[in-house]
């Protein structure tokens, strides 16, 4: 399966901009999405030349039809040495994502090994060309392994929070943990929740981003807790018990979040 994608970045002499393109992909018709936070790093972490750099962002396309899979990494240093950043963006099409013929995982990595493949990228590009999974593939639950990264708990209370309100904001707390570990993270929760269960299809980022860039999403995964506004809620990946009341009428997906747990011997249930 093939999807258009472009790379955003820095370019000597010139600054931040689009350097490489699908062929017949208008990339501005995306910029909306993105403006203002195509590679939202914190102050602490830009000025660093160490701290690595491996960060998710999703982002629905108005229609449902198409999302925006973006992987922010470090670009070469600028012509004065100082660190940059590049954004690498997919436009994928949510049906075979959501029939499980492609993951957000095998996206990722396919663009992980063209950055590595052809890191002087410039200009017309091919699209990107993903692996899609086998019958036998595509019968794994999505989310099954997820206890892994979160407690039942936390995972209800994440639910909860959309149901009731589908422009809520949650930052999930996964203390001690790597940007893989973040990004994984992000992947199961996302295809849980809005391709397992039908919840609306979040903005969402596998790092805390700058404080002027928070806002842009619904969801953070972070290990550490930030300063935010009152629009935001802070749930510990580790939760002991739900906090919230479950949502009335919406058994369905309390039931299909029992299943995946089930299914992952060695967690204990809520209720």
């Amino acid at each position: 399966m093939v999807f258009d994608h472009w790379l955003y970045g820095a370019v000597p002499g010139t600054g931040y901009t689009t350097k490489a393109v699908s062929k017949g992909l208008d990339a501005g018709l995306y910029d909306q999405y993105l403006r203002g936070h195509y590679t939202p790093i914190r102050a602490a972490t830009a000025q660093s030349y160490e701290d690595p750099i491996d960060l998710h962002m999703i982002h629905p396309v108005h229609g449902g039809r198409e999302i925006l899979l973006s992987r922010i990494t470090r670009g070469p240093p600028d012509e004065a040495g100082r660190p940059t950043f590049a954004n690498h963006t997919v436009v994928g099409h949510t049906e075979p994502l959501r029939s499980g013929r492609i993951t957000l995982d095998s996206i990722f990595r396919a663009m992980g090994e063209l950055e590595r493949k052809e890191p002087e990228l410039m200009g017309e590009m091919v699209p990107l060309e993903i692996p899609t999974r086998s019958e036998e593939e595509r019968k794994v639950p999505f989310g099954l392994g997820i206890h892994r990264h979160l407690t039942f708990p936390a995972l209800e209370t994440l639910a909860t929070r959309i149901m009731a309100d589908a422009t809520s904001r949650t930052l999930l707390l996964c203390r001690n943990t790597t940007p893989e570990a973040r990004n994984t993270t992000l992947n199961f929760v996302f295809e849980l929740l809005c391709w397992g269960c039908g919840l609306p299809i979040m903005t969402a980022i596998s790092e805390t981003p700058r404080s002027s860039a928070m806002n842009f999403f619904n969801l953070v995964v972070a290990p550490r807790g930030v300063r935010a506004d009152s629009s935001w809620a802070i749930l510990e990946s580790a939760l002991a018990e739900p906090v919230l009341p479950r949502v009335m009428d919406r058994d369905d997906v309390y039931q299909k979040l029992t299943e995946i747990v089930r299914q992952s011997p060695g967690l204990p249930l809520a209720r």
